[in-house]
């Protein structure tokens, strides 16, 4: 049995999987299996990935009808066999000591995830990746849940800087909402971990390629997703009111001002037409105490009283 799972969802990533998988299969720490979840490509993804599992026996292929990311991370759990579970976007690059230095971090630690930092970095600019001594002061987090409220930088929202004990996640899956999957897996992961472990290296190359999630128009359906999102969290943590402050004042909020300054930026008929929908679902969540202001800067607080009011 692999002590790590590699789980790579893809779809219709022909123009990036291979230095994907090369830099997964080019790993200092050799105990794993690299799970392949074709999430219904219709490029030539599904044939890459069958030319690697030819040559690398550690490889599995998952194929399925198209049902977004969510649910391809999820039948790439529902495959693992690793003591530990790591998750890699089709379209980055991981560094080569990424695996071991996280793996050797929950070891020693007999924590229940390990964390790193990342880089983003443009399209064909990948830096230097440097060779990393074992001389790196780890930090041991306690209390997953508030370090992360508290130290954004450190424990973000992606998954794919993290790697996590299998047995801790004890059946979480992914929620069915795709632009605000990791925030809401992060948050619920951290509420059940009692021990985690911050290695202060950068150890994962997100790549600003214009096929990204991130990139794509800007459409109406995001901004009602991660409302949803930011309600069901409320909903989780009714019974510790206390926790679902903090969650609010320092993630919740701060995630809804992210997407206030991006349609911000839009332009500006786009825009309008945007906040002319979204408009009475704030008021509707802000008197509902779902979202609010508290965290934010006083810069923050004037674009957002001018966001609603023009």
């Amino acid at each position: 049995m692999a002590e790590i799972s590699v789980i790579v969802p893809a779809y219709n990533a022909e123009k990036y999987l291979e230095n994907t998988l090369k830099s997964i299969l080019d790993q200092s720490f050799k105990d794993f299996e690299a799970i392949l979840v074709d999430d219904g490509s219709i490029d030539k993804t599904p044939d890459i990935m069958a030319a690697y599992a030819a040559k690398d026996k550690r490889i599995k292929i998952i194929r399925q009808p198209n049902k977004k990311l969510p649910a391809a991370r999820n039948a790439g759990m529902d495959a693992a066999v690793g003591k530990y579970i790591y998750f890699a976007d089709a379209d980055d690059i991981l560094h080569p000591q990424i695996l071991e230095f996280l793996y050797q971090a929950c070891e020693k630690e007999r924590a229940d995830f390990a964390c790193c930092y990342f880089e983003a970095v443009e399209e064909n600019k990948l830096p230097e990746i440097p060779v990393y001594n074992q001389n790196v002061s780890n930090e041991v987090v306690d209390s997953p849940l508030e370090f992360m409220c508290a130290n954004r930088k450190k424990i973000n929202n992606n998954v794919w800087t993290k790697l996590y004990r299998t047995s801790a996640l004890a059946g979480l899956r992914f929620a069915d909402n795709q632009g605000v999957e990791d925030l809401y897996f992060n948050i619920l992961a951290m509420r059940r971990f009692s021990k985690g472990v911050f290695v202060p290296l950068v150890m994962y190359y997100y790549i600003l390629s214009s096929g990204s999630i991130t990139r794509r128009e800007f459409k109406i359906e995001k901004l009602h997703v991660h409302m949803d999102c930011y309600k069901r969290l409320q909903k989780d943590f009714e019974s510790k009111p206390d926790l679902w402050r903090l969650i609010k004042r320092r993630i919740v909020n701060r995630s809804f001002y992210g997407m206030v300054k991006e349609v911000s930026e839009l332009p500006k008929e786009k825009a309008r037409e945007l906040k002319a929908v979204w408009k009475t679902q704030i008021r509707t969540f802000k008197k509902a105490g779902i979202i609010g202001t508290e965290s934010l800067s006083l810069r923050k607080k004037v674009k957002l009283f001018f966001f609603m009011l023009f």
